[in-house]
């Protein structure tokens, strides 16, 4: 089993969210607000990952019987209608 799959998407942004609240807060040591910072980006890394894997997995879904893709996934950077939800980039600051 993948070390990616200990985790599930959820649990990691849950995680990432916790710490990003600790690290705005401002009341870790340096040592403690390093090690989060270290435990953010692997769970950012973690998390991208797991998106990326979606994203290709619904691409794959969405091939026509001629082979050739079409733009149906869920990522907000294909979709074209105003109705499309953007993920909120507040923890994007922060890693």
């Amino acid at each position: 089993m993948s070390k990616k799959t200990e985790i599930s998407f959820e649990q990691a942004l849950t995680e990432l969210e916790q710490i990003a609240e600790n690290l705005e807060r401002g009341q870790l040591t340096l040592e403690e607000s390093i090690k989060s910072y270290e435990r953010g980006m692997e769970l950012k890394i973690l998390c991208q990952s797991i998106l990326a894997e979606a994203e290709g997995k619904i691409e794959y879904l969405s091939k026509s019987g001629s082979g050739e893709t079409q733009k149906k996934t869920a990522s907000p950077k294909s979709e074209t209608s105003s109705r499309a939800a953007t993920p909120p980039n507040d923890d994007d600051e922060l890693f």
